[in-house]
């Protein structure tokens, strides 16, 4: 492994400013994006198409599951007979 006060990756890294030597104004600002974007995304309602959509998803992938399942067992049960 690479010494640690030569990787270029980590100088790099360490010329980053922290956390604490950001702006104040900008800090706050991401704050409200942040919070408006998670505002959105939880606030609206989706319509009936959309909800019906979510719900035919798992229907669908449960109806091939037990399509293959009862195919399977037939197949297992006729190579045993």
């Amino acid at each position: 492994m690479s010494d640690d006060k030569r990787d270029p990756l980590l100088e790099a890294l360490r010329e980053l400013p922290t956390l604490a030597s950001s702006d104040a104004a900008a800090e706050a600002r991401h704050q409200r994006q942040a919070r408006a974007a998670y505002a959105r995304a939880f606030e609206a309602r989706p319509g009936f198409a959309v909800s019906a959509g979510r719900a035919v998803v798992p229907l669908v992938l449960a109806g091939v599951v037990g399509i293959y399942l009862s195919w399977a067992i037939a197949a297992a049960t006729a190579l045993v007979h």
